[in-house]
């Protein structure tokens, strides 16, 4: 008498083309969460870069700051992430004065010093954020609106 198994071949004798299937598929599912945790990053700091110019003309609009104030803010922020090689502008290089009307921060994160894992691909690309407020020093800024 003879027995016939049901249902295909058992695990035991699956477990060659299991092995071998993971060997095809692992490298696709690794770039892809590389590139995912990659996308990330820089989404970060682009995130980071916007946070970091507010905050820096926010620190350098108000009478008594000056461009070391907002750079040093600028610094402190972008530290958290661990951004490398950033170049911050304030006014474009020119020291804030008291009758400065409007302070601009711009900051440059080079991609291929703050990538992870593909900086090849990033040569040459980098992340900008600039942003413009009116400061609170020139004279007239108090009265603008009171219509006296």
């Amino acid at each position: 008498m003879k027995f016939h198994r049901r249902g295909g071949p058992s695990r035991f004798q699956r477990r060659g083309a299991t092995a071998v299937e993971f060997a095809l598929v692992a490298p696709a599912l690794f770039i892809i969460i590389l590139c995912c945790a990659e996308f990330a990053r820089l989404s970060l700091m682009r995130n980071l870069a916007n946070n970091a110019a507010y905050e820096a003309a926010r620190c350098a609009m108000v009478e008594g700051a000056g461009n070391e104030d907002a750079i040093l803010m600028a610094n402190k922020i972008l530290g958290r992430l661990g951004a490398r090689n950033t170049t911050i502008n304030i006014n474009d290089g020119e020291e804030i004065q008291a009758l400065t009307r409007t302070v601009t921060v711009e900051i440059i994160i080079p991609m291929e010093d703050n990538s992870f894992f593909f900086r090849e691909v990033y040569e040459g690309w980098e992340i900008r954020s600039e942003i413009t407020l009116d400061t609170e020093r020139y004279a007239g800024y108090f009265n603008s609106g009171s219509g006296d």
